[in-house]
Parts: C-alpha cells; sequence; structure tokens
C-alpha cells in the first residue's frame, strides 16, 4: 500500500465513521455510556473528548444492550462505487475486529508498526502515521482494526493499555494510579495470561469491559466528576 493510497483510505475511513457517528440513536448512546460509567443528567459526561469517543465506538461496532451497530446502518445508507476506495473501505469497516495488541516494531519513514495481535497470538503490519512513530515500541492498546490490502488499520479511538488494566481483566487486583504521562511499555503476556484473555474475548461485552478498566485505571485521564 502507498503512502498517497493509505492517505486516500484514511480521508474515506474518517468519512465513514464521521456519518456512522450521526446515525447513533439516543437510546444505544444511553447504553453504551451507561455501561462506561460515562452517562449523568441523561447526557454523555466525559472529562476528555477521547473518553467519550470509546463510547462512541461501541456504539458503531460492538454495541451493548442489544442495539444494531451504526456502522451497518451507514452500510445500508451509503452504496460507494464497486471497486473503488470508499468501498473497500467500508468493506474493511464492515469487518473490523476488536482486539488488543502491542506494538513490536516501527517504520517512522513509511507509517508503518509491526505489532503482536494479543488475543490471537499473530503478528501483522499496522498503517498508522501516529502509532508508526518511534517512541510507542512495546506500548499497548486496544481497539478496533480494520484490514485492507493485507494490512491493517485503526478505525477512529484507540485505547492504551498498562499492566494494571490486564491484570484487572485478569480477575487480579491492581491499584489505581496517576495518569501516566508517557505510557509505558506493555509487559508481554505469559501463554496463560493470553489463553484468559481470549477466553474472556469471546464475551459480547468484552470491549466494554476494556474501555471501562481503561477509564477506571485513569490511562486516559481521570474519570468526569
Amino acid at each position: 500500500m502507498s503512502t498517497t493510497l493509505h492517505d486516500a483510505y484514511a480521508a474515506a475511513r474518517e468519512r465513514f465513521l464521521t456519518s456512522a457517528m450521526r446515525r447513533i440513536p439516543e437510546a444505544s448512546m444511553a447504553s453504551q455510556a451507561r455501561a462506561l460509567g460515562l452517562w449523568r443528567h441523561n447526557r454523555l459526561h466525559a472529562r476528555f473528548e477521547p473518553q467519550a469517543l470509546l463510547a462512541v465506538d461501541l456504539a458503531v461496532f460492538r454495541p451493548v444492550g442489544g442495539h444494531s451497530r451504526a456502522i451497518d446502518r451507514e452500510a445500508r445508507a451509503m452504496r460507494p462505487a464497486e471497486g473503488s476506495e470508499a468501498a473497500r473501505v467500508l468493506a474493511g469497516l464492515l469487518r473490523a475486529e476488536f482486539t488488543l495488541f502491542r506494538i513490536l516494531a516501527c517504520a517512522p519513514e513509511g507509517g508503518r508498526a509491526e505489532a503482536e495481535d494479543m488475543l490471537r497470538g499473530q503478528r501483522f503490519t499496522l498503517r498508522d502515521k501516529r502509532l508508526g512513530q518511534d517512541g510507542t515500541q512495546g506500548v499497548g492498546l486496544a481497539g478496533h482494526l480494520m484490514p485492507i490490502d493485507g494490512e491493517m488499520m485503526t478505525c477512529g479511538v484507540v485505547a492504551p493499555l498498562t499492566d494494571a488494566v490486564i491484570d484487572t481483566l485478569l480477575g487480579r487486583f491492581a491499584p489505581v494510579e496517576e495518569t501516566p504521562r508517557i505510557l509505558p511499555p506493555l509487559t508481554p503476556l505469559s501463554p496463560e495470561d493470553a489463553a484468559a484473555l481470549r477466553a474472556a474475548s469471546a464475551a459480547p461485552d468484552f470491549p466494554a469491559r476494556v474501555y471501562a478498566a481503561v477509564l477506571d485505571h485513569q490511562v486516559m485521564g481521570p474519570r468526569p466528576d
């Protein structure tokens, strides 16, 4: 995938995601925000925009509460020309899967990163200019990834992971610490922990549980008052 083609894909992805966000019913948004503890006074209440985007991400790709996906509503409303760049991006968004992943190596000049899917035990190439920068090696992230042209792209928000978040997901006690100024590298999972997380990921509400743990541990800043 050339840089020019990647930029075209990224622009189409943002257009589809922005449009899909507008198709989220209030009832669905309320359900996602409640699952994350971000619903106050009948509205989504977050301290920082990235926190709010976690609820949006659920509503678009993995809603709780029996609601339909906003990306499916977007696909029914928008029908890009078959074989076009937009059609390939929309197909990728429809196939996007939630996972936990760790950056292994970066290639800043190409906007690429080699990463490990922590749930599936597979390596893949991630096309992302921000995550491909030096300094991201070893960091862990959670979010939806879409396949396109043999590589993966992020789909909007990604949540940073820490060892404390992983411990919480595994049912172990982990104290809440201050929001890190620089995200520390994630400790590689043991085979036993990887298997336990893989089993937990089969639950429909797993993405919501991951995002809630990220918020509880203040990795994206303190929760709103």
